[in-house]
C-alpha cells in the first residue's frame, strides 16, 4: 500500500531548506514531490517520499534537528478538518479519543493509542506509530510529528497540560539544546515506541474552546467525506505487539485483552486471515531482537531474552539461530 500524508506535514520545508543553503525545488523533484502539491495543504503526497526527503535534507545540510525545526512552525491547524473536531472536544480525553479515530484523514499510515505506563498507574503514554512495513529511516519525520503533537496538546490546554516526557524509538539526532527548545520536556531515546507521557488525571481537564455543536458538525463532515480504512485484524495485533513486547505485556491473553476479545476469538480471526498469534509474535520478536542486539550498548542477552518474553536465554538463542543462523553472542561479537 502506498501510504499518503497531507502536504500540510511539510509546511515550512522550502523556507527552512533554503535557509540551510539547500536547493529546495531540486530536492523536491528528486523525491518526486512538486511545489504545487506543497502549496495545497490538503493535497496527499507519498509518506515514504517525505521521509526520504527529510532524511536526505538533514544529512546534506548537516542539520540533525531539521524535523524539530519544522515542528516549531506547525500546530493544530495543520491537521485540517481533524483540528476542528479535536479543538472543540469537551475534555482532553475526548480530544485524544477523536484524534485516534480520525488521524487517518491526515495520513493513512498513522496510528495513535493511549497506553498505561507499566508500574505507574498515574501516567499514560499517548503513542504515535507509523505503520509502514519496510519503512525507510524516518527519525526526522517522527521528530516532526512528535513536535507537532506536543504543540497541539499545549494549544488545546492553553499551556496548562504538563508533559512528563517524550519517548522516541531512535538514538538522539540533534543537540540536547535543540530538543529542549523544540519539545520543552525530558526526552527519552531508544524507547519501545514514540509517545508523549502525560499525567492520567489531566485527561479529565475541560478544554477552553469546547463547543458541542461545532464538534458534532465537524465530526459529521468527516464521517460523510472520509471512510476509515479497515485494518486487517492481524495488522492490529501486529501494531500492539510492537508496542508491548519490550514492556513484558505481550502474551496471548494480554494482547487479546487490549483488543477486547476472547483469546480464542483472536486466534480464530487471525486464522481466517491466514495467520496466527505465534507467527506475528515471532516476526515482531525478530525485528526487535535485530534492532537491539546490534547496539554496542544494548541490553545483555539475558535481559533481552526477558524483554522478548522468553523463559530463558537458551530459548532466545534457538530463535536467533533459526532467524539468522547465528547465536546472539555471535551476532553481538560481529557487531
Amino acid at each position: 500500500m502506498n501510504h499518503l500524508i497531507r502536504a500540510a506535514a511539510l509546511s515550512g520545508y522550502e523556507e527552512q531548506a533554503s535557509a540551510l543553503g539547500l536547493d529546495a525545488p531540486a530536492l523536491l523533484r528528486r523525491f518526486g514531490l512538486s511545489r504545487q502539491a506543497l502549496a495545497d495543504p490538503d493535497c496527499l503526497i507519498p509518506y515514504r517520499a517525505m521521509m526520504e526527503l527529510l532524511e536526505h535534507s538533514a544529512a546534506q545540510a548537516n542539520c540533525p534537528d531539521l524535523g524539530l525545526r519544522l515542528s516549531n512552525g506547525q500546530g493544530l491547524e495543520k491537521l485540517g478538518p481533524v483540528a476542528v473536531v479535536i479543538e472543540h472536544a469537551a475534555s482532553l480525553h475526548e480530544a485524544i479519543t477523536l484524534a485516534t479515530r480520525y488521524i487517518f484523514v491526515h495520513s493513512s499510515a498513522v496510528r495513535m493509542a493511549v497506553e498505561r505506563v507499566p508500574g505507574h498507574a498515574d501516567q499514560l503514554d499517548l503513542c504515535y506509530h507509523i505503520d509502514m512495513p519496510e519503512a525507510p529511516p524516518h527519525a526526522q519525520a517522527l521528530e516532526l510529528a512528535l513536535g507537532v503533537m506536543l504543540r497541539c496538546l499545549r494549544l488545546l490546554g492553553q499551556g496548562h497540560i504538563p508533559l512528563l516526557a517524550v519517548l522516541l524509538p531512535h538514538a538522539r539526532q540533534g543537540s540536547p539544546a535543540a530538543y529542549a527548545q523544540a519539545l520543552g520536556t525530558e526526552v527519552l531515546f531508544e524507547q519501545p515506541y514514540a509517545a508523549a507521557r502525560l499525567v492520567a488525571r489531566d485527561l479529565k481537564q475541560a478544554l477552553p474552546k469546547s463547543n458541542e455543536l461545532l464538534r458534532k458538525l465537524a465530526q459529521a463532515y468527516l464521517d460523510q467525506q472520509f471512510s476509515q480504512p479497515e485494518l486487517l485484524f492481524s495488522d492490529r495485533v501486529r501494531v500492539l505487539l510492537r508496542q508491548l513486547l519490550a514492556t513484558g505485556q505481550a502474551s496471548h491473553e494480554q494482547v487479546a485483552q487490549r483488543l477486547a476479545v476472547h483469546p480464542r476469538t483472536m486466534q480464530r480471526r487471525l486464522s481466517d486471515e491466514g495467520s496466527s498469534f505465534e507467527q506475528l509474535k515471532d516476526l515482531e520478536r525478530r525485528k526487535l531482537f535485530e534492532q537491539l542486539i546490534l547496539k554496542p550498548d544494548g541490553p545483555s542477552i539475558a535481559t533481552l531474552a526477558d524483554m522478548l518474553g522468553y523463559a530463558e536465554p537458551s530459548a532466545l538463542s534457538r530463535s536467533a539461530k533459526r532467524w539468522f543462523g547465528r547465536s546472539p553472542s555471535e551476532m553481538r561479537a560481529k557487531a
